[in-house]
């Protein structure tokens, strides 16, 4: 999908389709709902006009009221250069956000992708909607209409597979292009970043092995020009990561720990450490998993591919931190030398870890990876795991659960999730629970006794930070959709890439 900045007017344009948005107009307690709002900025009313009043006449007829997540799609025949004219419905104005636009965005390619039109354009406006700018509201769009052209049927008989079709979408503009050229560049490394991650989670586990994921690392690296080193179970062994050895022992798919780094060109900001849980498939080892649990664990690597991914974009945009990603990727299975309940293991940093339940082996190599960060000395450390999965419980399909050591560090998250349209909900690092970790024969055990098993993990975790500025975000809740969501399909979701990028860019 190519995007470009010309002038022209949408009545006069040649596309397949062309689109307006509509906002609702506000209505009275005990009104019925109104038709939508046409706007003279984005040339609703001027296209209207032009068609005598076609647009209001379908939007009275049809009540098509501009509420949130709803399209129309008009047929031109042949009136104006265009074939169709796609109605957005934008919901209420004064609540309108950037993922307000994100999910315009993908109605317009998803109906796009509906009549198989090759062209789509749409006015872009100049001026602020509810104080977002106009680059802000342009990378939301473009973020967008490349997540909703996003699906998954590699696997499909080849006559089966969808067909993109949209390759090139107008923005008619006006004024100072450049801004609008960075924000399309910036939504469009995010969005192509935040697919990757979908495809890393959807790919069945027989093709994304640790040894796989390494490959693409290696790809990335080569094509974007980072610096990475891939360790094997001999140099994992010589960093004394007990803990992440502990869950790898049992699978045929021999570990890897992954480390890439991007240096930016001018004097660093900061220097940030991405840390993200590699788990590429989890039975749950001798706590095995039932079957209806066990059929999406190829995502409990969603960590992995969120930080992977984010370095892919990193690259492109360039923000001015040093980023480490340190990924630990493994499989947890069930075999002869598989860890058992009751064993006890030496984790890098030192602390010895009773192993209560082999299926909590998220935080057992995290553990390893965080100690193995903090040596290396970074401003802040961030994680990302599918760690538990009571988290859905604690906040839901729609939030990101965030906990750490540092306040400044989860507020700067939060506003940046926010914005991303990947929200985060703080859980509290209660230390009362703590007491239900470290109650065993060893330093600590790797399942708590409190109901709270998110916050259990993550005061696990706290464990081998140190003093070193912490966030830890629990995706478990969000990384996997059972349904389609408004841009993205079921499945994989790339959780966790959007407000990464957000987040390193803003330094």
């Amino acid at each position: 999908m190519q995007f470009r900045l010309t002038k022209g007017t949408l009545e006069s344009f040649a596309a397949d389709i062309v689109a307006i948005g509509c906002f609702e107009k506000e209505i009275v307690k005990g009104e019925k709902p109104k038709p939508a709002l046409l706007l003279k900025e984005d040339g609703g009313i001027a296209i209207d006009s032009f068609l005598n009043g076609q647009i209001s006449k379908v939007m009275v007829d049809e009540e098509f009221t501009g509420k949130e997540g709803r399209k129309k799609i008009l047929f031109m025949a042949g009136r104006i250069p265009a074939r169709y004219v796609l109605l957005v419905g934008l919901g209420q104005k004064k609540k309108a956000t950037l993922d307000t636009l994100r999910k315009a965005g993908s109605a317009m390619t998803k109906a796009a992708l509906d009549v198989k039109a090759k062209s789509l354009a749409a006015v872009f406006q100049k001026e602020a909607t509810n104080r977002l700018n106009t680059p802000l509201r342009m990378q939301a769009v473009v973020e967008g209409m490349i997540l909703g052209s996003y699906f998954f049927d590699q696997y499909k008989k080849e006559e089966d597979r969808k067909k993109n079709t949209l390759e090139t979408v107008s923005f008619l503009v006006s004024g100072n292009l450049q801004p609008l050229e960075t924000a399309i560049k910036r939504g469009s490394a995010i969005a192509e970043a935040t697919n990757l991650a979908r495809d890393l989670g959807n790919t069945p586990p027989i093709d994304m092995t640790p040894a796989i994921l390494a490959k693409v690392a290696r790809d990335i690296a080569d094509k974007h020009r980072l610096s990475i080193s891939v360790m094997g179970m001999k140099e994992i062994k010589k960093e004394k990561m007990g803990a992440f050895i502990s869950v790898a022992k049992a699978s045929n798919e021999p570990p890897v720990f992954i480390h890439l780094q991007y240096k930016p060109s001018k004097k660093a900001k900061a220097k940030i450490a991405l840390v993200g849980k590699g788990v590429t498939f989890d039975a749950g080892g001798l706590s095995i998993k039932p079957l209806k649990h066990m059929e999406h664990m190829k995502d409990d690597m969603g960590g992995a591919a969120a930080v992977l991914s984010a370095m892919q974009a990193v690259a492109v945009l360039k923000p001015q931190v040093i980023v480490d990603a340190y990924i630990p990727a493994c499989e947890n299975m069930p075999a002869g030398n598989a860890i058992k309940p009751g064993d006890v293991v030496r984790a890098r940093n030192g602390k010895t870890i009773e192993i209560i339940s082999p299926d909590a082996e998220g935080r057992l190599i995290v553990a390893d990876s965080l100690s193995y960060a903090v040596d290396r000395k970074p401003d802040y450390v961030v994680d990302l795991a599918t760690l538990t999965g009571t988290c859905a419980y604690a906040v839901g399909e729609r939030y990101i659960a965030i906990l750490g050591n540092d306040q400044g560090l989860i507020n700067r998250l939060k506003m940046n999730g926010d914005e991303a349209g990947e929200p985060l909900w703080q859980l509290p690092l209660e230390t009362e629970y703590k007491k239900g970790l470290t109650k065993g024969i060893a330093d600590l055990k790797n399942l708590g006794t409190s109901k709270a098993d998110t916050i259990n993990g993550a005061l696990f975790l706290q464990e081998f930070v140190g003093d070193t500025k912490w966030a830890h975000l629990d995706i478990a809740s969000t990384s996997w959709a059972d349904e389609d969501l408004p841009y993205a399909p079921k499945g994989s979701t790339g959780a966790g890439v959007r407000l990464l990028i957000n987040f390193l860019m803003k330094f």
